[in-house]
């Protein structure tokens, strides 16, 4: 039924009453009895738009685990430890490095499956993929780790996923953990082949998280691997760093409570979709599919897609998209949730201006910023370096402004800025912008602490 506005003692009445409206989204019934242990949140990045006219707006898709009151049993894990024993992982590193791997498996539990794999310029697998049922053994063979040889990363990573294989199901979260400190110098060793094989493995549903220690790794080929598989990844700058990322990549393991969604975005009323944002989405006519491999209980993945309104749409109260997603549930159930994105279209531009969501745009300014991080090392890399500072300090203002536009007060985006700035400011210091080159990947990377993922 629509809204009369004569049932309002004021036209603002009228706007702000229909505007809570808008953000009421229609709950689906799932597929199966249950409880749902995700939720969903849809929204537009206005609550109100331009009456009569064709635009642009943004849809946002949030999804995060459900924290449940009571016990619910945790999905379990499939996890093969990756470690690099090369000759530059001597002393602290090594040492670290068997720490933090045995901390990984007290993590653990029967219920989980586990295996671990050393590499130089030769795979050793020192345990099988097995149930941690007997953590000491996996601790005593840890400890046999000692560093030699080169670093051949991208044999190991397929020796992972084939002990991950053996007992890879959609009830368990299949997880690869690579720690390295060096350049891949054995077999493939371009981001481009790590891409690839980040693609196919996060296809198959294995997702790999890589930790890069110290100042000498391959933060574009660590990244990428992670970025295409669906993982974490972490710039680890000193030894005692490896303990505090293992503690927090077992914190989202073992708060997993959905696996293998598909977000599927339907428009109406002759909307249509330009692009994805943030992620790679398929496509087709009206329709959009995007997929995820797993949910966490400690942190929200933000999905957005760029649509057009055509001006023949722009009247009234619409309904302009349908979102379905569709996951399996830590209990191993199929199930559906249903959300609806209506729009209230209004002739004034103060009213609209006044509806912008912070919700929307605070994600859409981090991937700006992200983009332009990524264009100044492409520039910085090329030694175009005060094209590279300039759009740093760019991206700094950029920050700056949005953040007072969009009326967000955003620590994340605080941070990024402060990079930003410092990065323009110490650009031309070899040694320096080494660091600020692996913190930027890390920042472009779904990481560990930001309640946000893409």
């Amino acid at each position: 039924m629509p809204l009369i506005p004569a049932m309002f003692p004021s036209r603002r009445l009228f706007l702000a009453a229909a505007a809570t409206f808008l953000v009421t989204q229609t709950a689906g019934v799932s597929a199966n009895s249950g409880r749902d242990t995700i939720d969903v949140d849809a929204r537009l990045s206005q609550r109100l738009l331009k009456e009569g006219a064709t635009q642009r707006v943004y849809l946002r898709i949030g999804v995060k685990g459900r924290q449940s009151e009571t016990a619910t049993p945790r999905t379990p894990s499939n996890i093969s430890l990756v470690l690099d024993r090369s000759g530059s992982m001597r002393g602290p590193k090594m040492q670290k490095a068997r720490e933090a791997a045995k901390i990984a498996i007290s993590r653990l539990g029967a219920g989980d499956i586990a295996s671990v794999i050393m590499f130089d310029n030769k795979i050793d697998t020192i345990v099988d993929a097995r149930p941690v049922s007997d953590p000491r053994e996996f601790r005593s063979r840890i400890d046999t780790i000692r560093a030699r040889g080169n670093t051949a990363i991208y044999a190991a990573v397929e020796e992972g996923a084939r002990q991950i294989r053996r007992n890879k199901t959609s009830q368990r979260l299949n997880r690869i953990i690579l720690v390295s400190d060096g350049l891949a110098n054995v077999g493939p060793s371009k981001p481009e082949h790590f891409e690839a094989l980040g693609q196919r493995l996060g296809g198959e549903g294995i997702s790999v998280t890589t930790i890069g220690l110290g100042e000498r790794y391959n933060e574009d080929l660590m990244s990428q691997l992670a970025a295409t598989s669906d993982g974490n990844h972490a710039f680890a700058r000193t030894a005692q760093d490896l303990t505090n990322f293992f503690n927090q990549e077992f914190d989202e393991l073992l708060s997993v409570t959905g696996q293998e969604i598909e977000i599927i975005i339907r428009t109406r009323a002759g909307v249509t979709p330009l692009r994805t944002v943030g992620r790679q989405g398929r496509i087709s006519g009206n329709e959009t599919r995007l997929r995820l491999n797993q949910i966490y209980g400690t942190s929200e993945y933000s999905l957005q897609l760029e649509l057009n309104v055509p001006a023949s749409t722009a009247s009234g109260i619409k309904d302009l998209v349908d979102v379905d997603v569709r996951y399996i549930s830590s209990a191993g159930q199929h199930r559906t949730i249903t959300r609806t994105v209506s729009a209230q279209f209004s002739a004034s531009d103060a009213d609209i201006n006044a509806s912008v969501d912070p919700t929307v745009m605070e994600p859409i300014l981090e991937l700006q910023a992200r983009e332009r991080s990524r264009q100044a090392i492409r520039l910085r890399d090329k030694g175009r370096i005060d094209e590279a500072r300039k759009l740093l300090t760019e991206n700094a203002t950029q920050l700056e402004l949005g953040q007072k536009k969009y009326r967000i007060k955003s620590k994340r985006l605080q941070q990024l800025q402060a990079n930003s700035r410092k990065s323009a400011a110490s650009i031309a210091d070899k040694r320096k912008w080494n660091a600020s080159r692996k913190q930027f990947r890390q920042e472009q990377s779904n990481s560990y602490g930001a309640s946000t993922k893409y």
